[in-house]
């Protein structure tokens, strides 16, 4: 608690040490001065908008989606906090004005910032332990893009059936913490760079002793030993029709098997083993028909029983609604109204914006997991258990509210919030009862050529 007064106790005479008080509980000022000065912004003289707000400005672009640059930089204006900047023109700084500052500050604050926050973040918290393991999930997704020439020629755009896809996306891998679903580290990179790739630059992030649940797409022989090699262990879902030889049955759907690794796999990685044993676990979910197979490093079944992996592994399908809360809820990506999730025209202030939202969704998920010992819940993992959509407007509101607060009232304000955020807890997520299918009509309107193309609609 007492961040939020060092941070603001000094901003009423300099207000180019501006920060967010509603999220300053957890994302502490060192961190952002180390920031700045490692990046070697720290000498520059006081703008308009100085780096130390414009990177505050930048996570806000994540916090407020739906605001436009205007409305964010007339957001501040209202509060007495960054007034004095802008006393002499009467009005905050332009659009153009805040490209410029992200200009200058760059990407490298953004990045140091995610990586050392998130590093803390999940120090602080004790996440879920699986038989002495903590537990992580890594999953992959993407993210469209505004379409930009630099945009499309950075990243690349996913092939598609028929026309062209309609915007350039980006492709990001990300290691998630099962207990507080803070994003633990992210790689990302054009759409052509495969998950594989990003997943194998992820390992230098995963500690050993730790556990990594992933889905069929990341069953990858190298990437999977070179996890293992490095202390920690996983289980990942099959893909069907994978042929293993039976080494010993420990209990029906749960037996040690041999795998053979490809002979051209091996050829250019000298380091493999030509066999490895590991341990299936085939089993059906209650409220499900599909059978599903597991494959784990963790061989001592009198340790560690089938069924409680088999138990362990839906919290893999339930981190995929970390991804939710970013695209849907934090960048309120929609098909029509709002059809890319990142705003920026530049690869390089994409990547900076990218950084900037993480944050944001990092310290909203840090902030929850502060608030849940308030929580009336039994559960576990009581972080899991709270809103996300209750705590992100309720963080929202606070953002307003606190920055036109008297500092004497930071504190007091900031134990609301808390309080706020732990009113609302949500039930868990049923089993899937239907095969998963999408429903989508296609469109009787033309395709939308780019310029000096002829169409063909």
């Amino acid at each position: 608690m007492s961040s939020i007064a060092l941070d603001t106790a000094s901003l009423d005479h300099r207000p180019d040490r501006f920060a967010l008080e509603a999220l300053s509980g957890v994302l502490h000022h060192e961190w952002i001065r180390d920031a700045i000065a490692v990046c070697g912004h720290s000498s520059e003289r006081v703008r308009q908008l100085p780096v130390r707000l414009t990177l505050w400005v930048v996570i806000l672009l994540g916090l407020f989606r739906r605001h436009s640059y205007v409305n964010l930089l007339a957001l501040l204006f209202e509060t007495g906090r960054v007034r004095r900047l802008w006393a002499e023109r009467g009005a905050p700084p332009s659009s153009s004005a805040l490209s410029k500052a992200r200009d200058r500050l760059g990407v490298a604050p953004l990045k140091h910032l995610f990586e050392k926050s998130a590093r803390e973040w999940t120090a602080a918290t004790e996440g879920l332990r699986f038989h002495g393991r903590r537990v992580f999930a890594v999953d992959g997704s993407t993210l469209r893009l505004p379409d930009t020439p630099s945009n499309e020629a950075f990243f690349g755009r996913p092939g598609v059936s028929r026309g062209r896809a309609s915007y350039p996306q980006l492709r990001l891998v990300t290691l998630r913490d099962a207990g507080t679903r803070i994003c633990r580290a992210m790689r990302f990179g054009p759409y052509r760079k495969g998950e594989i790739t990003l997943a194998r630059e992820l390992l230098l992030e995963v500690e050993s002793g730790s556990l990594l649940l992933f889905d069929r797409n990341f069953t990858a022989y190298e990437l999977l030993w070179d996890l293992y090699q490095g202390g920690a262990d996983f289980v990942v879902r099959l893909k069907r029709h994978m042929k293993f030889e039976v080494v010993e049955e420990l209990a029906p759907g749960d037996e040690i098997v041999r795998v053979h690794l490809p002979r051209a796999l091996r050829s250019s990685r000298k380091d493999l083993p030509a066999t490895w044993l590991l341990r299936r676990i085939t089993y059906c979910p209650a409220r499900g028909t599909e059978e599903i197979q597991l494959l784990t490093t963790l061989l001592l079944a009198e340790e560690i029983p089938g069924d409680a992996i088999t138990c362990l592994y839906p919290v893999r399908w339930e981190e995929e609604t970390g991804y939710d809360e970013v695209k849907i809820h934090l960048c309120v990506t929609t098909t029509i109204t709002q059809p890319t999730s990142l705003r920026s025209k530049t690869p390089t202030r994409i990547q900076q914006e990218l950084y900037g939202l993480l944050i944001a969704y990092n310290a909203l998920r840090a902030t929850m997991a502060m608030a849940a010992p308030r929580a009336q819940t039994k559960h576990p993992q009581p972080a899991l258990r709270l809103s996300f959509v209750h705590a992100l407007e309720r963080i929202r509101e606070a953002t307003r509210d606190m920055m036109q607060a008297a500092t004497i009232r930071l504190v007091e304000r900031y134990e609301h919030l808390l309080d706020a955020i732990a009113r609302v807890v949500v039930p868990l997520r049923p089993g899937r009862q239907y095969a998963r299918a999408v429903k989508r009509k296609m469109s009787n309107y033309p395709l939308k050529a780019p310029p000096g193309a002829v169409s063909s609609g």
